[in-house]
């Protein structure tokens, strides 16, 4: 599916979510403490770093089922150890890359996504289900400072591509206690890995199949505001077959996080 054909039909459900007489929208923020690692066969890094999120949904509010558009994005800032070690030995090198080691470097970290799904109500027993498409976007931004002597003092990794998956919610003491949540999701990526070298490095991956789990818990403190812990954990590997050099990386992404919420 093309990604013009897929950002076309999440808007025609935007408008027609908006034009529900009972149309209701969900604004959020929040924070957590995010591991990044990137490995495979070239530099091997991880970063410890304190995202900030914020969100935003439209939903249709039926008494059993309805519709949503969602908007996210989150971004932080950190340290990595990629350049850790000195002569790191890497494939996309031919061999060692000459490096001084440097322990810390400087390590930034954005995502957005914009989906669209549906919501599925089970009003005996207050369980719900829903089931979601849309697209993510990620850049990871890896500094290499003087102190490496590389001949480059930036990289980034790019990602751009289709997700899709479910969840289900389960209410406890009636909702009274809140609700736990659980999710899965698949995605079909694409990448790509640029360095700011005189002789500016470029690869791309073509694409990528990774997933996505996660694990919540939602108490609402009135009918329209609460607060939502929630652990999401997402891997994907990205086979660079095209470039001059081909080579793999391997990202993992583990958050925990806590984010307010308030209903209109």
């Amino acid at each position: 599916m093309k990604k013009s054909i897929l950002i076309s039909s999440l808007f025609v459900a935007a408008a027609l979510v908006s034009q529900s007489a009972m149309a209701e929208i969900k604004i959020r923020a929040g924070a957590g403490s995010s591991t990044y690692e990137l490995g495979g066969d070239y530099t091997h890094a991880k970063s410890k770093y304190t995202p900030k999120n914020v969100g935003l949904t439209f939903s249709s509010d039926t008494a059993a089922n309805g519709a949503y558009l969602d908007l996210s994005y989150s971004g932080g800032s950190g340290e990595h150890d990629g350049w850790a070690t000195a002569n790191v030995v890497s494939s996309v090198c031919g061999g060692s890359c000459g490096n001084a080691a440097s322990a810390k470097e400087d390590f930034k970290r954005s995502d957005f996504a914009l989906t669209g799904g549906v919501v599925f109500l089970n009003q005996n027993n207050g369980v719900a289900g829903n089931v979601y498409v849309g697209l993510k976007t990620g850049k990871t931004t890896l500094s290499a400072s003087s102190a490496t002597t590389l001949p480059w003092t930036e990289e980034t990794f790019e990602t751009s591509g289709v997700i899709f998956g479910g969840g289900a919610s389960f209410p406890i003491a009636g909702g009274r206690a809140g609700s736990v949540g659980v999710n899965v999701g698949l995605g079909i990526m694409g990448a790509k890995w640029k360095d700011n070298s005189t002789a500016g490095f470029s690869a791309t991956a073509d694409s990528a199949v990774g997933g996505s789990l996660g694990a919540s818990y939602t108490f609402p403190f009135t009918s329209n505001f609460g607060v939502t812990a929630d652990y999401k954990y997402h891997s994907y590997s990205y086979n660079f077959g095209t470039s001059a050099t081909p080579f793999t990386v391997r990202e993992r992404i583990s958050t925990l996080g806590a984010t307010l919420y308030a209903k209109f």
